[in-house]
């Protein structure tokens, strides 16, 4: 499934979930959301979401499974 709006991606934050991307990459891990860059998030993108080490936003992805 694919999350039409930011604020359903939202629903998901603090899952773990299996993301692909339009790449064709997947990766598995907990969701997170960027709210500020700061040292708290690790200095990532803010208003992005997060999975492991990567930063990505809505538009990125293609699918969605929650774990």
């Amino acid at each position: 499934m694919k999350p039409k709006t930011v604020a359903e991606l939202h629903n998901y934050v603090g899952n773990v979930v299996t993301v692909t991307f339009k790449s064709g990459e997947s990766e598995q891990g907990q969701l997170g959301f960027t709210k500020e860059f700061s040292s708290k998030y690790n200095y990532r993108r803010p208003g992005w979401f997060t999975i492991n080490n990567i930063d990505f936003k809505l538009s990125h992805i293609t699918s969605l499974d929650v774990m």
